[in-house]
């Protein structure tokens, strides 16, 4: 009964998927051979000015083409017209939260030792997963190559793509990974994690010794996302605290919610749209509760922010510093609220 209802359960997210693609989905001009061979020409000089042994280039590329259904689904991704609670029903579902309780069981020993190691609370990790691969289910079966490389060409990311393709590139030219693995989304994600290329050479981790297999070691595929997710490059990950909670604003809430915006501030539409930072002393004096309209955590030297997701008519969070971490594996209001909603519930 329990594998039926996964099924049903990723049957109706495919068609949820396909309810809310955009509409506007005209089919992609394709590159003439002769603007192909060009470009790949280009990109051939480059990929060996990089550093990248000519054996690799040719045997990567010489064979490659374009592919017109990476194209149509980059460019007809989902628009973004589901509310929050919509985005949850199918993110953080009942399946995922009954795998992911049985995983950080299972693995229970393995992932204490990852955690201590890096700094950072299992239930992230494995939450993670769950968002990105359906716990390794769900990572895709196209080439990285293929996947890369036409983007890479195409003008709507070609700039972001190339770089992928050349990182790529130099996952097989280094020997990290054989190339007929080297396999995932038509993103060009890779693997339970997710990762692109160049997230791949910065973060991916061998934790088993056995070379790094973020397709079927778990050990590799935890260890690498807890790596990404506490990186010396980020903030610091709060190991003593967690990602935030959802709160009850104050009935006044209209009167001063536009002044604790943020201004000038830098990064993602997500990170933007985080308030300025008060101490939760601080909101707890505004009227601030927990959801379960109890008093905030007496934790005085906490720094929080404020979101509102679908405005300040939909659910309300206070998010502590490690919630920009989440964002960067996913610079979406959603998807982090969904990761740390997860976390909160397999850990329950």
């Amino acid at each position: 009964m329990h594998f039926i209802y996964i099924l049903l359960v990723n049957i109706f997210t495919i068609i949820f998927s396909f309810q809310i693609l955009a509409k506007d989905c005209s089919k992609p001009t394709m590159p003439s051979l002769e603007e192909w061979n060009i470009w790949l020409s280009e990109v051939k000089k480059e990929a060996l000015s990089l550093g990248i042994s000519q054996e690799t280039i040719e045997n990567e590329l010489n064979n490659v083409k374009p592919q017109e259904k990476i194209i149509l689904r980059d460019r007809c991704q989902p628009e973004s017209t589901i509310t929050l609670d919509e985005y949850l029903y199918y993110r953080v579902d009942k399946a995922r939260i009954v795998i992911g309780r049985n995983m950080l069981k299972e693995y229970k020993s393995e992932l204490s030792k990852i955690g201590e190691y890096f700094g950072i609370q299992p239930r992230f990790i494995v939450s993670i997963l769950g968002m990105e691969s359906y716990y390794g289910r769900n990572q895709g079966k196209i080439s990285t190559i293929n996947a890369v490389t036409t983007l890479a060409f195409d003008r709507r990311r070609s700039s972001f793509y190339r770089k992928q393709l050349f990182a790529a590139l130099k996952i097989i030219d280094d020997e990290m990974i054989p190339s007929n693995n080297l396999i995932g989304s038509w993103g060009g994600a890779v693997g339970m994690t997710q990762m692109i290329p160049t997230t791949f050479l910065e973060s991916a981790y061998d934790w088993d010794g056995g070379g790094i297999d973020i397709w079927n070691s778990y050990l590799d595929a935890f260890a690498s996302t807890a790596n990404y997710l506490t990186s010396i490059n980020k903030n610091p990950w709060l190991n003593d605290s967690t990602w935030g909670r959802e709160v009850l604003p104050p009935k006044n809430i209209k009167e001063f919610f536009e002044k604790i915006q943020q201004t000038n501030a830098k990064g993602c539409g997500a990170v933007k749209s985080r308030s300025i930072p008060k101490f939760l002393n601080e909101w707890s004096k505004l009227g601030f509760l927990t959801i379960e309209g109890k008093p905030l955590p007496s934790r005085n030297n906490l720094e929080a922010r404020l979101i509102a997701p679908d405005g300040i008519n939909g659910r309300m969070f206070l998010v502590y510093p490690n919630y920009k971490n989440l964002l960067y594996y996913n610079c979406s209001s959603y998807y982090a609220v969904s990761v740390g909603l997860l976390s909160d519930k397999i850990s329950n």
